[in-house]
């Protein structure tokens, strides 16, 4: 029942509150605290099922017409996430990151994404006090008497630090990162909170799939929480790039040892620009399409070549210098690809930009995913995330549509796809039996209508919405919902990070105009990555292959534009 999950995550809070208090009475309020925060999480999620409830009441008697109940679903989803995002931003900490990896899943419902994204940006400022207090007890000194110069207002707030300008007794400008007191403090509660009561919801409520996503918040916090390591990481990263990339194409800031710790970390400061910044960008005379190639080259050879991922490549995380350099920050998250891994990953990327479906299948099995599954595999890596089209009882079939919403009784949407160099192409599709507005943009997609009739829904449908339309996707794409979360639950656990980084890497080239074929530096990368292990006797071979990839690399836009062609006519 759904009562023993609550059972023992109540349990586990009143214990832990318990045990502090008797064993160390000085922490008592920090358990005390503890106990607050899983209480605020329990009067968040609990009320999610009484969502679900209103949503199954909503659609009771219309069980038949799917844009209905497909409607109220996204009246759901979006109720749901605005608790969550209110959640996050009253606990803060691991709940906000835990709301950032929600936000930024292929998998996640559209409402998911657009609620969540505002957890993206800057996080409101703790005060300095706190950070003193946290300096003072790494390092036995005040953060004075270390630095010639702190500025006490930060520079930037996220969910786990802190980051201040200041500058050493040498003279040197250096940030400083701080990490946050509560953080570590209610790690292990927070996330216990967390991944149970994902679990609670997931039994409770067909669709929302979020427990696998708890563990792998799991698996790497504390990597993320111990800054000795993204230190680690910033070394390696620079002496692995630093004789590919010159100093002035790329930059990763050297960290000061003696000023860093398990909690604190100093490094060079640098000056830049973000890279989404497109004033600041302008102000500096970027070239952005030279910039675009270089982000994609640097990253092509993280992840085909060394198998050393930054996993976290949003854009406050790229800046640009004055002279165009690209300067890589926050090495907090990063995932080394086991070599049989790696070499895998080449394969599979070739096969499709190659349009191979035996290499694509051989190199989808090889990672241990049903070769089943290698056409949804293949959208998942090349176009924008896939979206879910549901009813009310959580069966679905994969779609690649977002936007818009149809116009009178019949509902409708939008197709984009992502051509690889950027640009979306696409037109709104129609009601099931009518035609299609071809050569639409986003715009024109987003302005189609809203129908669905459920009300306070805001938001076009961004799914095809018609049992018929939904019979052709499964046609088409062959992909139920649970086999779509069975390709995330199968993959190795690397690998998911390395989908969201591509995912952000996407997002970084349309931000910058979308000046670059980034299949093309895939392609280029991937058979260098193959290169390191293949004999020198296949050197005519890897030639060939290669520039069979180069070409496959610039028909692939074409390929996908004629996918998002059949989806819109069989709509």
């Amino acid at each position: 029942m759904w009562r023993r999950p609550l059972v023992r995550a109540v349990g586990l809070a009143g214990g832990v509150a318990a045990i502090g208090i008797a064993v160390d009475p000085e922490r008592a309020a920090d358990t005390l605290h503890g106990f607050a925060r899983f209480k605020t999480a329990t009067c968040a999620f609990l009320p999610m099922y009484t969502d679900y409830l209103r949503h199954i009441l909503r659609c009771r008697g219309a069980e038949e017409d799917a844009v209905f109940c497909w409607t109220s679903r996204q009246v759901l989803w979006r109720e749901v996430a605005e608790r969550l995002r209110d959640l996050c931003r009253t606990n803060g900490g691991i709940y906000t990151k835990a709301g950032q990896h929600i936000c930024v899943q292929p998998v996640s419902p559209q409402p998911f994404q657009e609620v969540l994204r505002c957890l993206m940006d800057q996080a409101a400022s703790r005060p300095f006090h706190e950070d003193r207090l946290t300096f003072r007890e790494d390092f036995g000194m005040e953060i004075e008497d270390a630095f010639q110069h702190v500025d006490p207002t930060p520079v930037a707030s996220a969910s786990l630090a802190q980051v201040y300008k200041a500058r050493t007794h040498a003279g040197e400008t250096v940030a400083v990162k701080i990490q946050q007191r509560p953080v570590a403090r209610f790690l292990w509660i927070d996330l216990a909170t967390i991944e149970l009561y994902y679990s609670l919801l997931s039994y409770l409520i067909p669709g929302l799939r979020f427990a696998w996503l708890a563990r792998e918040t799991r698996r790497h916090m504390s990597d993320e929480l111990d800054f000795r390591e993204e230190a680690r990481n910033a070394d390696k990263a620079r002496e692995m790039l630093s004789p590919e990339f010159a100093a002035h194409e790329l930059q990763i800031p050297r960290v000061h040892a003696p000023l860093s710790s398990a909690r604190v970390l100093t490094q060079e400061w640098c000056d830049g620009v973000r890279v989404d910044d497109k004033a600041g960008l302008k102000a500096i005379g970027a070239d952005a399409r030279a910039i675009a190639a270089r982000i994609q080259r640097v990253f092509g050879r993280m992840i085909f070549v060394h198998g050393f991922v930054h996993c976290d490549p949003h854009p406050g995380n790229i800046l640009v210098g004055k002279d165009g350099r690209v300067i890589l920050i926050d090495h907090g998250v990063y995932r080394t690809l086991a070599d049989d891994v790696r070499l895998t990953w080449c394969q599979l990327w070739l096969g499709l930009i190659r349009n191979d479906m035996g290499e694509m299948r051989a190199a989808t099995a090889a990672l241990g995913v049903d070769p089943e599954l290698t056409k949804f595999f293949s959208l998942v890596l090349a176009l924008v995330p896939a979206k879910v089209v549901e009813d009310v009882h959580g069966t679905s079939t994969s779609s690649v549509v977002r936007g818009g919403g149809g116009s009178g009784g019949g509902g409708g949407g939008a197709v984009f796809i992502d051509t690889g160099d950027g640009r979306d192409v696409g037109g709104v599709v129609g009601a099931a039996g009518g035609g299609t507005a071809r050569g639409a943009d986003k715009s024109d997609a987003q302005s189609a209508g809203g129908g669905g009739g459920v009300r306070g829904f805001k938001g076009g449908l961004d799914k095809l919405t018609t049992l018929g339309k939904r019979e052709v996707l499964k046609d088409v794409m062959g992909v139920k919902l649970e086999d779509q979360t069975r390709l995330f639950e199968t993959m190795p656990r690397d690998l998911l990070m390395i989908l969201k980084a591509n995912n952000l890497l996407r997002y970084v080239n349309e931000q910058l105009g979308s000046p670059v074929n980034r299949f093309r530096f895939i392609a280029q990368a991937a058979e260098q990555g193959l290169a390191v292990r293949a004999p020198d006797g296949d050197a005519d071979l890897r030639r060939r292959r290669g520039l069979r990839a180069q070409v496959g690399a610039l028909l692939l836009p074409l390929h996908l534009a004629l996918l998002k062609a059949q989806l819109t006519f069989a709509a």
